[in-house]
């Protein structure tokens, strides 16, 4: 039987004292948002916000660290639910209980990220301010994190629903399919290569944002992990270019260094 994730959603980011939870009348932040460039930069702001919350940082590290055994299990810390969880992934035996097999906190993150990729463009019309290059900066930097997300889900899960609309009311169908690992990850790849076109160069800016935000060098390495990983897990099948994948790998790791070398010249 085919699964469904229902995806839950941790609400929009609005200045305008609207609450996490959308609206209960089925009317969105529309009629009081998406007028200036802050609103824009509020969302980006919280897009990369829901990064760093504990839950999906906690995730990372149990689905990468812990599982690569690069961290060890101990009773003398941990016991209850979270022991019983991780010890279900240690042995290779995890149920659909497990705390550690919700997504909720990476679709919130893609939620965000499609709700600015929908919305964004109508405040270039409202907000002189808001330039054609602020928006395609931003379009660049939403689909980027859109497919961090992604390419950790399927890493992990593989097959995985693949959502690319926003969710902005109560009335909206969340009960979506999965998708195969390998039409997700070409549609990522899609959207880094033409993300890499518009997202800010690594030198652009001096402050929090030349850490805080991703790339163009950003870009070029999580194109580099996801051919990687693409040709790793079709290294054995005659029928896939897996030397192309290889090929790619190298291509985007040179375009790094090659950004690095002239960074420091």
């Amino acid at each position: 039987m085919k699964k469904y994730l229902y995806i839950i959603l941790s609400g929009l980011l609005a200045a305008s004292c609207v609450d996490t939870a959308l609206l209960p009348d089925d009317k969105t932040v529309d009629e009081d948002f998406w007028k200036t460039k802050s609103d824009v930069a509020l969302m980006v702001n919280g897009a990369y916000a829901q990064m760093l919350s504990s839950d999906l940082i906690t995730r990372l590290i149990v689905w990468g660290d812990f599982r690569s055994d690069e961290l060890v299990q101990s009773s003398g810390i941990l016991s209850g639910s979270i022991y019983e969880a991780l010890r279900e992934i240690g042995t290779a035996n995890i149920e659909t209980t497990n705390i550690y097999t919700s997504w909720q906190s990476f679709y919130s993150v893609i939620n965000y990220c499609n709700i600015i990729i929908m919305k964004a463009g109508e405040v270039m019309g409202a907000d002189p301010s808001y330039t054609q290059g602020d928006y395609l900066n931003d379009i660049a930097q939403m689909k980027a994190l859109r497919a961090l997300c992604y390419f950790y889900l399927v890493r992990n899960f593989r097959d995985v629903p693949y959502v690319t609309t926003g969710y902005m009311a109560n009335s909206q169908e969340m009960n979506v399919p999965q998708t195969a690992p390998e039409d997700i990850l070409n549609g990522c790849i899609a959207d880094l290569q033409e993300a890499a076109n518009n997202i800010i160069d690594p030198t652009a800016y001096s402050d929090w944002k030349a850490k805080g935000w991703l790339n163009r060098d950003a870009v070029y390495a999580l194109l580099a992990d996801i051919y990687l990983w693409k040709a790793s897990v079709h290294h054995n099948d005659g029928s896939y270019n897996a030397a192309g994948d290889y090929q790619q790998c190298i291509n985007y790791c040179d375009m790094v260094i090659n950004s690095k070398n002239t960074a420091h010249r």
